[in-house]
């Protein structure tokens, strides 16, 4: 295993887990951990040490190959401090935190150029992320118990959505929403049909077939913040 990435499919496939699941443990989207398994990317910053706990190996390990191997390296923790790694800090994309009317337009001012009136808020993105990257707080408790009132989720329009992956679509009106992505296969005029389904039985799915849904971004990184975020 001389690569990162071919260390990371052989962990993953030695604990019988597959992709979405690695991708849920993490927060992050199908089609990222299959851009780190294939070479095409590689994961930086917090991910390491997330993706290293998910699989239950060093970050050493990850990286170098060295430092013990799955098998090994629970043997070899040390009490107190088995479940922390230094961090590497990545200096990632500055993206604007939307409101739902702007990410539902967001496509067409991001080709545009267009820019804000300077009261927009920028984050960091913790991983590379295409040009439109952009953030939104999330409202609501349709995606309850995952996702809460307040977490940030960061998108990426140029990710291609996957069966389970979070994304956030225009519905039809002016706003944005946040759901899950499940296909449902092709209709007779051979157009793509999903649904949009919330995690919270409380809500309803949207349907394609039924309703004018359009994809805008895939979810990359969600971060969940224990105090309360003022003033979004």
């Amino acid at each position: 295993m001389e690569t990162i990435n071919d260390r990371i499919t052989a962990s993953r496939q030695a604990q019988k887990m597959s992709k979405a699941e690695l991708a849920r443990r993490i927060g992050i989207s199908h089609a990222s951990v299959s851009k780190w398994e294939s070479g095409l990317n590689q994961p930086k910053g917090r991910y390491l040490n997330d993706l290293a706990a998910a699989l239950g190996v060093t970050v050493d390990w990850l990286l170098s190959g060295s430092g013990g191997t799955p098998e090994s390296s629970a043997e070899q923790q040390i009490p107190g401090y088995h479940n922390v790694e230094p961090a590497v800090i990545y200096q990632g994309n500055r993206i604007p935190i939307l409101s739902y009317v702007q990410a539902g337009n967001w496509r067409e001012m991001c080709e545009q150029a267009t820019t804000f009136d300077g009261n927009v808020e920028y984050v960091l993105a913790g991983e590379e992320i295409g040009p439109c990257g952009f953030g939104l707080w999330l409202r609501g408790d349709s995606m309850l118990p995952l996702f809460k009132e307040g977490d940030l989720i960061i998108f990426d329009p140029d990710e291609a959505p996957q069966p389970g992956d979070f994304v956030v679509a225009k519905n039809g009106s002016d706003g944005a929403t946040f759901k899950k992505y499940r296909p449902r296969g092709i209709d007779e005029n051979g157009q793509e049909v999903f649904e949009l389904v919330p995690l919270n039985d409380d809500y309803p799915s949207m349907h394609s077939d039924r309703q004018h849904i359009e994809i805008i971004g895939v979810m990359v990184e969600h971060r969940s913040y224990r105090k309360r975020q003022t003033g979004s």
